[in-house]
């Protein structure tokens, strides 16, 4: 009897040690995904802080504030939706930029001034039509580089 308990408890521990490793390596992947719903969120309700949640491209950057907001949220509200990130976190890859675009990692962080190293990504492709989120690290949390198609998906996909 107490052999059994014994094989049960390790049990227990290895599965719950399992469990929590793997929790653990997809808490970026979390974080991600909480930032991306907060920036969908303060797109589409039309705040202003949705500025704070993304990489200001070069070429924006020496426009007024208001000419950076009109523009980014024109550019961007077409291509993200909670659809859209519901379908990416249930069927997306993630990973490292450079792991998940490893052909477009340089030219893209390039473009937007941030290292290659400190961004994540999400892809995920279907009938020809490919969705991509690039997120750069800052802190615990992370702003959005590149965002194409996460909307177009969703519509597709329903």
């Amino acid at each position: 009897m107490n052999r059994a308990w014994l094989i049960g408890g390790v049990m227990v521990g290895a599965v719950s040690c399992l469990l929590y490793f793997h929790w653990r390596h997809d808490a970026p992947r979390r974080r991600a995904l909480v930032s991306l719903r907060q920036f969908s969120g303060d797109l589409s309700s039309g705040s202003s802080t949705f500025l704070d949640r993304i990489v200001i491209p070069d070429a924006v950057r020496s426009r007024t504030s208001n000419e950076q907001l009109d523009f980014i949220r024109k550019s961007l509200q077409d291509e993200i939706s909670d659809a859209g990130l519901t379908l990416l976190k249930k069927q997306g890859v993630f990973g490292s930029l450079k792991e998940v675009f490893p052909k477009e990692a340089e030219t893209w962080s390039r473009q937007a001034g941030v290292s290659p190293e400190k961004c994540v990504a999400f892809k995920m492709e279907q009938n020809g039509l490919r969705s991509e989120i690039v997120l750069f690290a800052e802190n615990q949390t992370y702003k959005v580089v590149r965002c194409n198609n996460v909307k177009q998906m969703a519509a597709a996909k329903f």
